[in-house]
Parts: structure tokens; sequence; C-alpha cells
């Protein structure tokens, strides 16, 4: 009874151990991404075939993309980085956004194993973020940073080919 119950243990553990070294960069439901005419869409309303805007980081232009997959994972521990503004974006830890020193994340040893972003850096309160609205790109003050304990439903958004997708005017990489 006593190995069954260490058995037991064991994979729940190692199975919670690979649940959270598989977390991608998720974005909570509720997140509006910006669509190639600048209107918005609620993330999880979002379809594989749908055109976004969004920021080739190479050339600093904006590109319409289309959207090439879409999977959902609920997560219980996410964060929410607060603007100066006043926005708010809800993701998990290692997701990275643009800010005036380049890509930065709440928990970038997590977001470096991800290829994309070997150079991320830890989102700090009183840098800027990368914000885009209609008629410019602003850099814009991080007053808030808070741990989210409650489950919530995240997408994981993957375009044609390379670029930041608009998620409530932040610039965020995408897996």
């Amino acid at each position: 009874m006593k190995i069954r119950f260490f058995l037991f243990t064991l994979i729940c553990f190692l199975g919670l151990n690979m649940s959270v070294a598989a977390q991608s960069s998720s974005l909570a439901a509720g997140t509006k991404i910006t669509m190639f005419d600048d209107k918005k869409k609620n993330i999880e309303n979002l379809e594989v075939g749908d055109i976004v805007l969004s920021f080739n980081i190479k050339d600093k232009v904006y590109e319409e993309k289309k959207v090439k997959s879409i999977n959902k994972i609920m997560y219980n521990r996410l964060v929410r980085v607060t603007l100066s503004s006043g926005v708010q974006l809800t993701m998990t830890s290692d997701c990275p956004f643009l800010a005036e020193k380049g890509w930065v994340s709440v928990d970038p040893e997590l977001t470096k194993s991800n290829k994309k972003y070997p150079d991320v850096k830890r989102c700090q309160l009183g840098e800027f973020a990368l914000f885009y609205n209609v008629t410019s790109t602003d850099y814009v003050e991080i007053t808030v940073i808070q741990g989210i304990m409650e489950p919530t439903q995240t997408y994981i958004i993957e375009l044609e080919g390379d670029g930041a997708i608009i998620a409530n005017g932040f610039l965020v990489g995408q897996n």
C-alpha cells in the first residue's frame, strides 16, 4: 500500500512539474486583439484565418498577419501589468512584450526557454512599455505588476510569420 501511495505521489509531482515547465506565453480571456482594420476583437472570439495587425520588430512597421493557430489553456497563476494610462494586460508570467529596453517579461528565465527571446529582460515598475493606439505608438509607464491567483482561461495565438500581436495595446510576442 505504501509503495502505491509513493508511486501515485511521484506521478502527481512529475505531472505538476511538467505542466509548469510546459507553460507557454498565454493571454487571458477578455484581452482585446487589434484586427487589421483597427477594430478590436476579444481573444476568445478569434478564429484561425482571421487577419490581425502585427508589429514587425525588424522593420519597425505594422503589417497584416493571418492567425495560424489558437490554443486554450486554463491557468490559475497569472500576472497583470497596468500602465499609467490605466490599461491592463493579464497574461502568464513568461509572456514577453516590448518595452523601451526591448523584450521584457515578469519571469525572463522562463521566457528564455523560447528560443525566440534569448535576450528578454525583467519587467519592472517605472519602466516604459511600447503601447499602440490608432494614431501613434508611444511609451507608457508601467505602474503596477500583480499576481492573479484564480483559474482563468488563457489563449496562445500563433501568427503566420514573425511579429508582435497587439493585445490591449501592448506589443506582445508570440510562441
